[in-house]
């Protein structure tokens, strides 16, 4: 029966794609395959190391609306066992729930969220049914790195169709930048260009930074290591920007609640034109799929301002050639002469 259970949860799983109907997929088959009340399952907020609920079955919202007065210190101790990776059972009395089993989602990353189990009998939950729990949570963090990897695919698309659709270089990068932002639940992104006459980085686009940081506009390329080791085309993370003296901004950075760092080369036929920042708010290693979703984004930007670079110079020889065309014939006054 249970091999069965483990079964029917794959075929749900692999069914989906996007994160929340896979977390949904998810939270369901493990209620019903523990005989439960309900189930959910919470993302880390990795800013304050809380949790927040991303998928609820045989479970209402209402139960984990925080109440007036101290938060509760048992569940404090079980987030603070998950973020471990441990798993923790607590009793508790609260609309009808008994029991609660908690067990870290883990995946590549380390613990993403927690999965939670409730049952309204006043029992503990065996070692069969924690082992249970664990298998389904290995299974749904590996999942659930998979669909934000389809997720990172509809906005690399997405992207493309932009770049492909627009002439308005403004309009490509700022959706790049937000792209970014969101594809790797970063705290911002920016989009720098070089003018390697002036020797400078100048801000051209950008997504979640206060316009206080934004309008710094420039900075220069003799007081940036990381930005000259980038615009040789080379990807440089930075895990925690308080650690590394080649970050040259880190006080502005820190007032910005900026701690990881990551830094793409927007390159084209090996020559880079600009720089896509990530900003995390906080201490993060970067990892190889990050790294790749990032590349691929820079690589759109890069594309865009080569389109436009070229749109430019054909507008501009266009221009030049209707010029020509006025001066010999005079359109517009006379037409021209038949021979």
């Amino acid at each position: 029966m249970q091999i069965q259970k483990a079964c029917d949860l794959c075929k749900d799983l692999i069914c989906t794609r996007e994160l929340g109907g896979t977390l949904n997929a998810l939270a369901k088959s493990i209620a019903q395959g523990l005989s439960a009340k309900g189930c959910s399952i919470e993302l880390l907020n990795r800013r304050d190391h809380s949790f927040e609920v991303s998928a609820l079955y045989g479970m209402v919202r209402e139960f984990f609306t925080p109440e007036g007065g101290p938060p509760d210190p048992k569940k404090l101790e079980a987030d603070s066992l998950a973020l471990q990776g441990e798993t923790s059972s607590i009793a508790v009395e609260k609309d009808g729930i008994r029991r609660v089993l908690s067990v870290p989602l883990l995946s590549e990353r380390g613990t993403i969220g927690v999965i939670r189990v409730y049952s309204d009998e006043a029992r503990e939950f065996t070692p069969e049914e924690t082992a249970q729990a664990l298998f389904f949570a290995s299974m749904g963090g590996m999942l659930a790195e998979k669909a934000k990897v389809w997720d990172r695919m509809k906005a690399l698309a997405e992207t493309a169709r932009t770049v492909s659709g627009s002439l308005s270089i403004d309009e490509v990068l700022k959706e790049i930048a937000e792209a970014a932002t969101k594809g790797l639940d970063a705290h911002a992104a920016s989009i720098w260009l070089v003018d390697r006459e002036q020797k400078k980085l100048s801000l051209r686009a950008s997504y979640g930074l206060s316009s206080e940081y934004a309008a710094r506009k420039s900075v220069r390329l003799e007081d940036s290591p990381i930005d000259r080791e980038c615009l040789q085309c080379n990807i440089v993370s930075i895990p925690d920007i308080s650690l590394d003296n080649r970050v040259a901004d880190r006080e502005s950075l820190s007032q910005e609640d900026i701690y990881g760092l990551l830094s793409v080369p927007l390159a084209i036929k090996g020559s880079a034109l600009g720089v896509l920042k990530v900003y995390m708010p906080y201490p993060y290693e970067f990892s190889p799929g990050d790294m790749e979703f990032a590349n691929g984004l820079s690589c759109q930007g890069a594309i865009a301002l080569e389109n436009a670079r070229l749109f430019e110079h054909i507008k501009r020889e266009y221009d030049e050639l209707q010029k020509d065309v006025w001066k010999w014939y005079d359109w517009g006054e006379r037409f021209p002469k038949r021979l």
